[in-house]
């Protein structure tokens, strides 16, 4: 899909690979500006591995944006189920995304009310399912608890968002 909406930008480029398969992501070599991964991290078995490779196809100066369910205490049956290995916290991801070589420009939690919903319905209640009602009613208010995020930076959140940047290697020939 992003491939057809995109086809005629001549600087976006989707690729598929297994981000942790080492000949997948020789085949890429580098030439990549920016990485964006929404909610994909939790689901590899080796996330430090993915996030190594991850710097490694950034060009210097690069961004890799990474977006992860927050903390362990909202792990659920549902998260099992779509299989999440774990959820992070924000020095969880920061520290991996340093490990890998990364400079952390912005690390926070996202999504405050979402959490206490999650909590509620996923590990108090142990839903499996997402109503389509509790849908309609988070995208109506999602507009304000922005906005109030903007404001006011959240202690806590259902999920971490976190950029990192390629700096560039200072032994590397020029």
């Amino acid at each position: 899909q992003f491939r057809k909406r995109f086809s005629s930008d001549p600087n976006f480029r989707a690729e598929t690979i297994d981000i942790t398969d080492e000949n997948g992501v020789e085949r890429l070599q580098r030439g990549f500006d920016s990485i964006i991964t929404m909610n994909t991290v939790e689901h590899i078995k080796d996330d430090a591995l993915a996030i190594r490779n991850a710097h490694r196809i950034l060009d210097d100066g690069g961004h890799f944006v990474v977006l992860v369910p927050a903390f362990m205490w909202l792990y659920s049956i549902l998260d099992y189920e779509v299989g999440h290995y774990r959820r992070y916290t924000r020095a969880e991801l920061s520290a991996k995304l340093e490990a890998a070589g990364f400079a952390v420009v912005e690390a926070k939690y996202v999504n405050l009310p979402g959490a206490l919903g999650w909590y509620l319905a996923h590990v108090l209640l142990k839903r499996r399912i997402y109503s389509p009602l509790s849908f309609r009613v988070y995208n109506f208010l999602a507009p304000s608890f922005r906005r109030l995020e903007s404001l006011l930076t959240p202690p806590f959140g259902l999920s971490v968002l976190c950029v990192g940047k390629k700096l560039a290697d200072p032994h590397a020939p020029a």
